[in-house]
C-alpha cells in the first residue's frame, strides 16, 4: 500500500497563492473563509542581510496523527494511504482535534464541523494528483510514494535532505519542506 506524501520546495514558492486558490476552488470553499492551506510569509534578518520565506502550510497528513486519537467518535480517520480525513457524518464539532493538531491546521467551518486537507482523497483516488500541486506554477509542490524509491518525491527528499516541520513532536509527518532547518523557527 502507498504512503502518500508532500515536498514543498520553499527555495521554488514565490508566494502566488495558486495552491491556496486550486484548494479552495476544488472544495467550494468560499472567498473569505481560511482554507485547508495557508501561506505563512516571513522576513529575517537586518538589512543588507535580509531573507524571506513563503511556504504553504496545511494537514501533514502524520503517521502518528493526535487529531486522530483525540476523536471519541470516530470522525477523524486515518484511511488507506495514511491520508487524514473527518467523517462529518459522525463529527460532533467537539473541536478536540482542533486543539490536538500541533500544526494548528485545523479549521472549524460554519457548520460546526472541522476541516482540514485530505490531499484531495477523490482526485488520488482518480489517479491524479491534488490541486494544490498541479495549481503550482512554480512546481513547488510535489506529490507521491513514500514507499517507492524509484518516485519523484522519495528522491527529491533525499537530495535535497528536506524534512517535516517540528519533527520533535514525534507525529511523523509526511509533508516534507526543504530548508525546514530556517523554517522550524519561522513557524508559529
Amino acid at each position: 500500500m502507498a504512503r502518500f506524501a508532500l515536498l514543498i520546495d520553499v527555495e521554488r514558492c514565490n508566494g502566488c497563492n495558486g495552491c491556496v486558490v486550486g484548494c479552495k476552488n476544488w472544495h467550494g470553499i468560499p472567498a473569505g473563509e481560511e482554507g485547508r492551506i495557508r501561506l505563512v510569509d516571513r522576513t529575517v534578518g537586518i538589512f543588507p542581510d535580509v531573507q524571506r520565506w513563503i511556504f504553504p502550510v496545511l494537514c501533514m497528513q502524520c503517521d502518528h496523527p493526535p487529531c486522530v486519537a483525540v476523536c471519541r467518535f470516530g470522525a477523524c480517520i486515518q484511511g488507506e494511504g495514511g491520508i487524514i480525513r473527518v467523517d462529518a457524518k459522525k463529527c460532533v464539532g467537539c473541536e478536540l482535534c482542533v486543539v490536538a493538531c500541533p500544526y494548528g491546521v485545523r479549521v472549524m467551518r460554519e457548520n460546526g464541523v472541522p476541516d482540514g486537507c485530505d490531499l484531495c482523497l477523490e482526485r488520488i483516488e482518480e489517479g491524479k494528483a491534488p490541486y494544490c500541486v498541479t495549481s503550482c506554477p512554480t512546481q513547488a509542490l510535489i506529490f507521491g510514494d513514500l514507499d517507492d524509491p524509484d518516485s519523484e518525491i522519495a528522491k527529491r527528499i533525499k537530495e535535497r535532505n528536506a524534512k517535516p516541520l517540528r519533527g520533535k513532536y514525534k507525529t511523523r509527518p509526511r509533508v516534507y519542506y526543504t530548508r525546514a532547518d530556517v523554517l522550524d523557527s519561522l513557524y508559529p
